[in-house]
């Protein structure tokens, strides 16, 4: 119920507020990356780009469950695309973690996990419009190719899968 009177504060422009509202309901949250990732919204109102992130990352490492992670970590990738696309380490090595889990997951080309895969996938194709970081998406590619060829050809995620990290495919962002 705390993030909902922390957005409102947020919208009454009381960022402060909202702000130690959030923190203080944090260490009796079930899920406290909801309140992370409102914290994040707040520093990136006051432009606050590495406190954003920072709750950004917080809300995806204390994320739980399979696919509530790749949700969680698809809206950090999204954060240090759009706060921090100059940094092409920390993208990857995000993207790269993303994947990684993802490999693990059984059905994760199927529903909620899909649609997080695919809004990751969509904002790096726009990250790299103009080819600028298209090495990063070569080692991207490699890993997701990876991941595809472990599903059987007949397997419906199969496409899902094989069209990632293609730019017809992934609209939308995280």
């Amino acid at each position: 119920m705390i993030p909902f009177p922390g957005h409102v504060l947020q919208q009454a422009g009381l960022l402060d507020e909202s702000d130690a509202l959030l923190q203080a309901n944090l260490a009796k949250s079930h899920s406290p990356y909801y309140l992370m990732s409102a914290l994040a919204s707040n520093a990136k109102k006051r432009g606050d780009k590495p406190g954003a992130l920072r709750w950004s990352e917080q809300a995806f490492e204390t994320s739980v469950g399979p696919a509530t992670r790749l949700q969680w970590g698809a809206s950090y990738v999204g954060a240090l695309v759009e706060l921090a696309p100059q940094d092409e380490a920390r993208i990857e090595k995000a993207a790269t973690r993303l994947l990684e889990e993802a490999a693990t997951q059984p059905d994760v080309f199927y529903e909620r996990s899909a649609r997080s895969l695919q809004r990751v996938g969509g904002r790096l194709h726009a990250w790299n419009k103009d080819g600028a970081h298209a090495a990063v998406l070569a080692r991207l590619q490699a890993r997701v190719d990876a991941l595809c060829a472990a599903l059987p050809a007949a397997d419906a995620q199969r496409k899902v899968c094989e069209g990632l990290l293609k730019p017809t495919t992934n609209k939308g962002d995280a």
